[in-house]
């Protein structure tokens, strides 16, 4: 049954192959054949054109034709001259037109033109459009006897054959590279490998701890007489402290300027306010305090201390002069700083236990009153 089906479908799809070519070859339009008229009056001006025009012309017209085409972009005309030139040598000199043959075409004329050389004979094919007159095809073939022709086959066989065999050699060659592609990716990728480490920097060494020095012994004794002053000033015999705006202990400070000193915006600062400072131990530098001083006068009632290490400047007053509260009586140095030492109350100096450079800690007496 199967079989039957298969047998039936073969034999519908030739039916209608065969009438798929009828259809197609009865669509094509007959070409009705040619006027005598028109086809004498075209192989004379055939034949007339191709003796005058081609065939009679030397080498130089010949190129000066192919020249004319190219400018003009007449693709048929170039080709055909130009296959007609190669052939020269193989044709030798014209001797004469023998016949022309016009056929009708669907878009016009076709000529057939055969003519005689010296060496053999030319064949060749003109195709003329029929509204234009313009050319549509020029076909030379000289007639090669059946030497030549396997002569030309051979040739043409070794060269497409050389060719080949040369494009193969190019392409084992390219082949017989890759090899060397594995040997290239391996170098590569052993280089970074092989490559040394670099050398791990060695660590810095920790900055060794700044060491003490002038400046900062002279900030821990100005910390140490500010502490000691505000000490003075806030014991009482009551709670042992009084409110900070009734403070006075009369000490002033100022800047030591040398002479023709002016202060600039760099070296200009403000004074450190201290609102709560614990008690710290004097750790200042100082050298070892010298032998006590002369006293001059007996000593009074009142002790004027030294608020802090220094050197002492000047003595401002004298045994036996009064002074009032907030006088100078002293001025000591330190940091670099004039210090005035005052007369904490009304009275008269009752001695002057320093004279000038001397060098005095925190807490010496200076001067007494009475």
């Amino acid at each position: 049954m199967k079989q039957w089906f298969r047998k039936a479908a073969l034999c519908l799809a030739l039916a209608l192959s065969v009438m798929a070519l009828v259809a197609c070859g009865s669509t094509e339009k007959e070409i009705a054949p040619i006027d005598p008229s028109i086809k004498s009056a075209l192989e004379t001006q055939a034949k007339q054109y191709v003796q005058d025009n081609i065939y009679t012309k030397s080498v130089d017209d010949i190129l000066a034709q192919i020249a004319a085409a190219e400018d003009n972009k007449d693709v048929i005309t170039y080709n055909g001259l130009t296959n007609y030139k190669n052939d020269l040598d193989r044709l030798g000199k014209f001797v004469s037109v023998d016949n022309a043959v016009a056929t009708k075409t669907a878009k016009g004329y076709s000529i057939e033109i055969d003519s005689t050389f010296e060496k053999r004979k030319l064949k060749l094919t003109l195709g003329i459009n029929e509204k234009t007159g313009a050319t549509t095809e020029m076909t030379f073939e000289p007639a090669y006897t059946f030497s030549e022709e396997m002569a030309d086959a051979a040739g043409n066989l070794a060269v497409g054959m050389g060719t080949v065999f040369v494009v193969l050699i190019f392409i084992a060659w390219i082949i017989s590279l890759f090899k060397y592609v594995n040997v290239f990716t391996s170098k590569k990728e052993a280089a970074p490998k092989a490559a040394p480490k670099a050398a791990t920097p060695a660590p810095k060494a920790a900055p060794a701890a700044p060491k003490a020095t002038a400046q900062d012994d002279q900030i821990q004794a100005v910390i140490a007489a500010a502490i000691a002053a505000y000490e003075a000033d806030t014991a009482t015999t009551g709670n042992g402290f009084v409110a900070g705006p009734t403070l006075n202990n009369g000490l002033v400070v100022r800047p030591i300027r040398r002479h023709g000193y002016v202060p600039t915006a760099e070296t200009s600062v403000s004074a450190p306010v201290v609102t709560n400072v614990a008690p710290v131990a004097n750790t200042a530098t100082a050298a070892a305090a010298p032998a006590a001083p002369k006293v001059a006068g007996s000593a009074g009632s009142v002790k004027v201390d030294s608020p802090m290490p220094g050197k002492i400047l000047a003595v401002k007053k004298n045994v036996g002069d009064a002074v009032k509260s907030g006088d100078v009586i002293l001025v000591l140095e330190a940091m670099k700083m004039e210090n005035d030492i005052v007369a904490p109350q009304d009275g008269t100096v009752a001695s002057i236990n320093v004279s000038v450079g001397d060098a005095v800690e925190s807490g010496a007496t200076l001067a007494t009153l009475n």
